[in-house]
């Protein structure tokens, strides 16, 4: 297949001078929205690095021979390793790398796509142990399917023969509302595609029940999709359940085993979500025949349950109305001999007070001349303790004086204070250059040290 393409320059690029680099980087602009797959068998030489491979791809027709590139992290996607002989189709875009040892043409992969029965059923399996391991498989991480859902994402491909329409066909008349998102279910684009439909549908209407994702039968290059670890681990962090119904009953994929719930075909998902409709529609009417006998019979129920509690009720009323009398009676009693026991108290206090009433008497007479005899000695040794008092005072006045700084300043003695306010008392406590305060008896001065004897 020939592919033309026109490519157009302004003048002004063709007057430009480039670095080699620039060239480079300018080929490669044009070069990468070229994007194409291509089909062919891999190559004897496959060079690992740290992080990416390099591998040739072979045109069996003429041994024409692409060298491609491809990051670590996207072969591991695949399942298996890439071998020799190995038939598969790349996407990607051309590129000339940049290298000080020369440069050169290459295709950088960003997705393979294996072809091959045998190759896709190793990588099936292996993807399948790896996942296994990691519990994306597990019962208890599956989310519960609503009993009567209502609103349903449904992510398949309108193109499709017998999916969408079977699914539709077989979802009974309840008024569901099915939210549609188109993707490819077959080819390189699958995988990126259904991926995003769920992350939209986790993003944009999480209040959705449940979310359906199908398409029909198919060979295992074209159930490929299904069996990719991207699409396992977007169905495993679904926050909306899935139900997962590809191809045959008898076509498992590992969307399949991820999902919350598997149909065995698009037809058996459409059954799972109207069946209990169904159900409920057949029972509301079993139900309506039995309501009038079942509310008679509850009615009947009632009315014998409240003459019961009636009854009951009058005896309990009548036991804690005699209760709580006999209760009253017994404290009325008990009251009438507390009152008893403290008027016979009172009386004898009061005869205790008669008794008693003369010695009281006495001593308040007895306290009162004491308290006149130490008044009149107060106030008789009052002049006495004044005159003292002044002659005190008048030794400690003179004390004072004597001691005062005042009085040293006068007789020609001076007080020496560091910058903090502190009186110096030894030479060593000082340095040179310090300033010092000298205090007489009339005026201060400011001094600095120049000399220290010690």
């Amino acid at each position: 297949m020939a592919i033309k393409q026109t490519l157009q320059f302004e003048s002004k690029v063709e007057e430009k001078v480039f670095s080699v680099s620039e060239f480079l980087d300018f080929l490669n602009e044009i070069l990468k929205p070229q994007k194409a797959i291509i089909q062919g068998e891999i190559g004897n030489k496959i060079s690992k690095r740290s992080g990416y491979s390099i591998f040739n791809l072979l045109d069996k027709k003429d041994n024409s021979v692409l060298k491609c590139f491809i990051w670590e992290g996207k072969i591991k996607n695949l399942g298996v390793e890439l071998e020799e002989g190995m038939e598969v189709k790349v996407s990607g875009y051309p590129k000339i790398y940049k290298s000080p040892y020369g440069s050169g043409f290459e295709f950088e992969v960003e997705q393979i796509y294996l072809i091959g029965e045998g190759v896709l059923k190793k990588a099936f399996e292996n993807l399948k142990n790896k996942l296994e391991k990691e519990g994306l498989f597990l019962l208890e991480r599956k989310k519960p399917i609503p009993r009567f859902c209502e609103r349903i994402g449904l992510i398949t491909s309108k193109y499709g023969k017998g999916a969408k329409p079977d699914f539709e066909k077989h979802l009974a008349p309840f008024g569901f509302k099915v939210y549609f998102y188109d993707v490819r279910v077959e080819g390189m684009s699958a995988i990126s595609q259904i991926v995003e439909a769920i992350q939209w549908f986790n993003k944009n209407m999480l209040d959705l029940d449940v979310l359906i994702l199908i398409r029909g039968g198919g060979d295992w290059e074209s159930l490929q999709a299904f069996n990719s670890e991207e699409v396992v681990r977007a169905i495993a962090s679904s926050r909306i359940p899935v139900i997962c119904g590809v191809g045959h009953e008898s076509d498992i994929t590992l969307a399949d085993l991820a999902a919350d719930l598997r149909a065995s075909t698009p037809t058996d998902a459409a059954k799972i979500l109207s069946e209990n409709w169904k159900l409920a529609a057949t029972e509301i009417f079993k139900f309506e025949k039995n309501l009038n006998f079942i509310i008679k019979r509850d009615f009947q129920n009632i009315k014998e349950r409240i003459n019961s509690i009636e009854n009951n009720l009058k005896i309990g009323v009548q036991k804690e109305i005699s209760l709580r009398q006999k209760r009253l009676e017994d404290q009325r009693r008990n009251l009438n001999l507390s009152f008893k026991n403290y008027f016979k108290g009172f009386e004898i206090l009061e005869k205790e007070f008669q008794q008693n009433i003369h010695q009281i008497v006495n001593l308040i007479k007895n306290q009162k001349i004491k308290i006149q005899e130490i008044s009149e000695r107060l106030l008789k040794n009052k002049n006495q303790w004044q005159e003292k008092i002044k002659r005190n005072l008048k030794q400690e006045e003179e004390k004072l004086i004597i001691n005062s700084p005042l009085l040293k300043l006068k007789q020609g003695y001076t007080i020496t204070l560091n910058e903090e306010g502190k009186i110096i008392k030894n030479a060593e406590e000082l340095k040179i250059e310090q300033l010092i305060k000298t205090k007489f008896c009339k005026g201060q001065i400011l001094s600095k040290i120049k000399k220290i004897e010690k």
